[in-house]
């Protein structure tokens, strides 16, 4: 008996842990509001590229991992948010009505790739819509190539961007601010019917539709929301380098979103934000090793660990696991009490 009384205590803990969550939550906000203040210019921009790649890995996840439509070539959009800033700002000039053009533009072109996504993804399976979409990313990725006159091709375009936005302690708070928002509006609609609709498409498709539900008119609705979170993440990137080039539109851009997801936890959304944090921060870790060893030359290589590691121990992800961590000490809660009140 007493025992059973002390696993019981044990598992009121559960208790706790929200508070826990809320209190780490917290910490991690403080310590991110403070993080220019106490920080050399290449940590201010690395977080703010944390953040920025956060949203676009978050993005992806309402695609992956909520829908269930693999997109090979979703670094239409970040690439296509980024051009529209280099090529507004340098082809009519550097103020915030033309960023606001520029965001429109965004909104309007990832919209309008959305809605042919979408059409092609109701009418092919997943690996078809994959190898178009990657096509797709292909295609426009050739046009910012030959298209010298405006994009200066493989060599980019540098520009510069307005205030305050120009220095770098209020661009950082503004990829907070966008991360929160976009993390909110995201995680709402995760949380709607619509996002219930979602997740019924992800499990069983053919179900869904003889539940009654249109399986087309939630996917592309999905599609639309994370390609133009996806393409604002492009504004936010394009800003903080000040530069884009054709490499924004490179598949390397998705796999990165994927990779991000996948270890921090596909289908948790926050996961996201995780495993953009952890694998940037490690990248730019080995990066800085690379006067150690040359083998650090080739960060990619322990990238491709961690990413095997993950799937090995925890193929839901970290969140994934967290969140199956809580479950079953839920479940154990649960049936103690039962059988205590038995």
């Amino acid at each position: 008996m007493g025992g059973e009384q002390e696993v019981i205590a044990k598992l009121t803990k559960m208790d706790t842990i929200r508070k826990i969550e809320i209190l780490v939550v917290a910490a991690i906000f403080i310590a991110l509001l403070i993080v220019p203040q106490v920080s050399n210019t290449s940590t201010i921009i690395m977080v703010s590229r944390i953040m920025i790649f956060a949203v676009f890995a978050m993005s992806y996840d309402i695609l992956r991992g909520y829908v269930g439509v693999i997109h090979l070539g979703y670094a239409l959009f970040i690439g296509g948010g980024a051009y529209f800033v280099g090529i507004f700002f340098t082809q009519f000039g550097v103020s915030i009505p033309f960023l606001l053009l520029a965001v429109l533009g965004t909104v309007i072109y990832s919209a309008i790739w959305a809605l042919i996504v979408g059409r092609i993804a109701g009418k092919s399976g997943l690996i078809a819509t994959a190898m178009i979409t990657m096509a797709f990313a292909e295609i426009m990725r050739n046009i910012m190539t030959v298209w010298r006159t405006v994009t200066q091709g493989d060599d980019g375009i540098t520009f510069r961007v307005p205030a305050p936005f120009n220095d770098r302690v209020m661009m950082f708070y503004a990829s907070f601010i966008f991360m929160v928002l976009m993390a909110f509006i995201l995680y709402k609609f995760t949380k709607s019917p619509t996002g219930r609709v979602w997740q019924a498409v992800r499990e069983n498709e053919q179900r869904a539709i003889f539940l009654g539900y249109d399986t087309n008119r939630a996917r592309t609705i999905a599609l639309l929301v994370a390609s133009i979170v996806g393409g604002l993440s492009g504004v936010m990137l394009g800003m903080l380098n000040r530069f884009v080039n054709t490499d924004v539109l490179d598949m390397q851009m998705t796999i990165n979103a994927m990779l991000y997801s996948l270890i921090g936890g596909t289908g948790t959304l926050f996961g996201a934000i995780l495993g953009s944090g952890l694998v940037i921060m490690f990248q730019n870790w080995l990066l800085d090793l690379r006067g150690v060893h040359v083998i650090f030359e080739r960060w990619l290589l322990f990238i491709g660990a961690l990413y095997i590691i993950v799937v090995m121990f925890m193929p839901k992800g970290i969140m994934g696991y967290y969140l199956d961590w809580k479950d079953k000490r839920a479940q154990k809660k649960r049936l103690l009490e039962e059988t205590k009140g038995a």
